[in-house]
């Protein structure tokens, strides 16, 4: 949803319900949206041309930030193919309602790939490797939920480390919703050229057995529009794919997103009420971070 920056300050003044997450009506403070329209500019952060794909739809553009930080060889092979044209032209040839649409596949039917060799798994990483994991909570599913720069990511608990013979505590993505990974075969090494999007929540099934690698930061309105099957009917093709330095200036998108490591996030979460006084996360998939498009905040 967007809505000009004039219009939310007047709105949340109204305490009319804008953002996904409305304040709940017996707290005291300031709304989600008040909180986003008097964020100090440091609190927002721009996107790195060089780690930003911009995938055409045939119902949009989607924005997608890259993560070299936790899959460096994914998404480095990502760009290798995006630099090449690839996958340009090519089909989402398998879509599930609530799960994913697949990609990247030049015969279309889920057994090819390019002609590089597979990719090492990446899955999670310890956590002395990770620096800005922001711990938000806990939720149903694991001890620590955060973020890493507005990714969402899931955590075990430091205090396992002297417990395991390899002392090491896994960071791991979390498939959410606007999620981009990795699709293989069964061989965890065998990833390729193909990936998947997600359109629904699939934690159980993925996390910690695919590489996630990026995520939708703006434009997921856009794959709401890909054809659903397996395989799709009309199917829905990628019709171009560049990474952000190689798009003209002029026609790169103007996207700010909120720090998730900023008082001003922890205060919107607050707000939101997403996260309770116990630091129970109700549910991270249902949490969006917050961006300004052309000074347009979404939420």
């Amino acid at each position: 949803m967007r809505i000009l920056v004039s219009i939310v300050a007047a709105a949340a003044l109204l305490g009319a319900p804008i953002f996904a997450f409305a304040k709940d009506k017996d707290k005291v403070g300031p709304t989600p949206a008040e909180i986003l329209v008097n964020a100090p500019d440091d609190a927002w952060r721009p996107l790195d041309p060089e780690n930003t794909l911009y995938m055409n739809l045939p119902a949009g553009m989607v924005v997608i930030e890259l993560r070299p930080d936790f899959a460096p060889g994914h998404t480095q092979r990502i760009k290798e193919l995006a630099r090449e044209g690839f996958y340009d032209g090519l089909y989402f040839h398998r879509v599930i309602e609530g799960f994913m649409a697949q990609g990247g596949d030049p015969k279309g039917d889920g057994t090819g790939g390019s002609d590089k060799p597979n990719l090492q798994a990446e899955f999670f990483r310890d956590s002395k490797e990770v620096d800005d994991f922001v711990e938000i909570g806990r939720d149903r599913m694991a001890p620590r939920i955060g973020y890493i720069d507005g990714m969402p990511f899931a955590a075990q608990p430091e205090a396992l480390r002297t417990f395991k013979t390899d002392r090491s505590v896994a960071v791991w993505p979390v498939h959410c919703p606007g999620v981009m990974s990795m699709a293989r075969a069964g061989d965890p090494n065998s990833a390729n050229s193909q990936f998947f999007l997600m359109i629904g929540d699939s934690r159980v099934n993925l996390d910690r057995r695919y590489t996630a690698w990026g995520w939708i930061v703006d434009g997921f309105e856009a794959t709401r529009r890909i054809e659903r099957g397996e395989p799709p009917k009309r199917p829905t093709p990628m019709i171009r794919i560049r990474v952000g330095t190689d798009v003209p200036e002029k026609e790169r998108a103007s996207i700010m997103i909120l720090r998730t490591a900023s008082e001003t996030f922890k205060e919107y979460l607050k707000a939101t009420g997403e996260v309770d006084e116990t630091g129970y996360v109700r549910e991270i998939c249902n949490i969006r971070v917050p961006i300004k498009v052309d000074g347009v905040i979404e939420g």
